[in-house]
């Protein structure tokens, strides 16, 4: 089968895919009757045989009659694509099932087999070359994608021949499927509580240490429970299933705030399937669910934001930057965490919103971004009284302000300027020192926020995109600033 010309990438990230020429073309078939048929003729005419020039018409006109046909049947393909799961955890896989119905212009239903040509991005395997059965079963095939993101799946060309071989016509069925893929939540060591830099107003800060071994409560399973609260020791003593209970004298809470401001992610561009991303932004969403699912699995109430101030988003939402995702609950519990670390599969750096808390007008600054580890940068050089920057803090401010966030403030952030680090200790005032976690694309650099945020009491470890998920959370409260690769 005829393959698209390899076609490039459009500023989403898709693959530029080039129309597909629709007219009845012959097969290797095709041509070899039509070659026959030529030679024949040319012998008929030589020898003076009228039983060779049949031959000859029969050969030659064959092709031309399959051709014929096929421009005036004028057929017909729907295409339906399902995945199954259309969302999953990097490094498991998904099924694609592609089924066919072929029918003519005249709305006569045609059955064989047809070939399709599936357009499948590089991570997922690559394209695939399929016989599907009109009308009949799907035809399958796995995919297992080892990165997070959005991947398109297609869109496919069929092709379709006559009964017997001779003519082809490509179609297009140019419908896409999108596969959201999340990131693989890596398993975090043990550390205390007050290493998150506890707010000096967040009332948790009198409550009993996190849940442990002796001061843990449980009930009795009930139908719906999540199995990762099962509580095996408990279990084990009173002969059935028991459940973690939380425990409002005991629970931690904490504000994860993930910076998705392109401007502190300048590394070089690499695609999560047709999202824009960098090698930065990919540690720092990976390292976001990993605090997810470690957090929420013992007890710790999170509310999970962006530094727009807008919750991150979930599974099933796909209206992030409307109104009402401004609006949205940013609390992160136990039975929420799958979803929100599914969410994280859509996010991606985003230019600075450009309407004000208020929903006023903004007027969106200038950046220039730093193109070595050695060079400087002025970012949130703003025209007018309303800077983006401003815009991006009122945002955040009033966001804690609604939620009335006081407890303690993890950041995840990449080259953080002294704007927006100023920006952050603004909106994140309510809930006064906190952590910040700094990701730089090389060893020994070190954001001009750092010296920023340390100065207001905040603990800064700064990690390249190299080092593991696990050291910078090791390091965390302990007053180091550099963690992994640079230690």
């Amino acid at each position: 089968m005829r393959r698209r010309p390899e076609p490039g990438r459009t500023a989403e990230g898709e693959r530029a895919e080039r129309p597909v020429d629709s007219r009845a073309r012959f097969t290797g078939r095709g041509w070899a009757f039509l070659g026959a048929g030529a030679v024949c003729l040319l012998l008929a005419t030589w020898l003076g045989r009228k039983d060779v020039l049949a031959l000859a018409l029969f050969l030659g006109g064959a092709p031309l009659f399959a051709a014929l046909s096929l421009y005036v049947v004028k057929p017909r393909v729907l295409l339906k694509r399902g995945v199954d799961p259309a969302l999953v955890t990097a490094g498991d896989s998904a099924v694609v099932r592609l089924r066919v119905r072929h029918r003519t212009r005249r709305g006569g239903t045609v059955t064989g087999a047809v070939a399709v040509h599936e357009t499948v991005p590089e991570p997922l395997g690559g394209d695939r070359e399929l016989s599907v059965e009109a009308g009949g079963e799907p035809a399958a095939y796995t995919v297992r994608p080892r990165r997070r993101g959005v991947y398109a799946l297609g869109p496919a060309t069929v092709r379709v021949a006559d009964p017997f071989g001779f003519a082809a016509e490509l179609l297009d069925a140019s419908e896409r499927t999108s596969l959201h893929v999340a990131p693989d939540p890596v398993e975090l060591p043990e550390i205390s509580a007050d290493r998150l830099r506890e707010s000096g107003t967040d009332p948790s800060r009198t409550a009993l240490p996190q849940p442990g071994p002796d001061n843990v409560t449980t009930r009795e399973y009930r139908h719906g429970d999540p199995m990762r609260r099962v509580h095996w020791a408990a279990s084990a003593k009173h002969g059935q299933l028991m459940v973690r209970q939380e425990d409002p004298r005991s629970t931690r809470r904490l504000t994860l705030v993930l910076d998705r401001d392109e401007t502190s992610w300048p590394g070089e561009r690499l695609w999560a399937g047709v999202l824009p991303s960098t090698a930065e932004f990919e540690w720092a969403v990976s390292f976001t669910a990993a605090v997810l699912e470690h957090l929420t699995q013992r007890e710790t109430a999170l509310h999970a934001l962006d530094t727009f101030g807008r919750p991150l988003p979930r599974s099933g939402e796909y209206d992030d930057d409307a109104a009402p995702a401004r609006t949205r609950a940013t609390t992160v519990t136990d039975d929420g965490a799958e979803d929100a670390r599914h969410g994280l599969a859509r996010v991606r750096p985003e230019p600075a919103p450009q309407e004000t808390a208020a929903g006023g007008p903004a007027t969106r600054g200038t950046a220039t971004r730093r193109g070595s580890p050695g060079g400087t940068a002025t970012r949130g050089t703003a025209t007018g009284g309303t800077a983006t920057g401003g815009t991006a803090a009122d945002a955040l401010a009033a966001r804690f302000d609604r939620d009335g966030l006081v407890h303690p403030v993890l950041l995840v952030s990449g080259d953080l300027s002294a704007a927006a680090a100023e920006r952050v200790l603004r909106g994140t005032q309510r809930a006064a020192a906190g952590s910040a976690v700094l990701v730089t694309s090389s060893p020994g650099t070190v954001p001009d926020g750092t010296g920023v945020l340390e100065t207001a009491g905040w603990s800064v470890v700064v990690v390249p995109a190299s080092a593991a998920l696990e050291d910078a959370w090791a390091q965390l409260g302990t007053g180091a600033r550099a963690a992994g690769a640079v230690r």
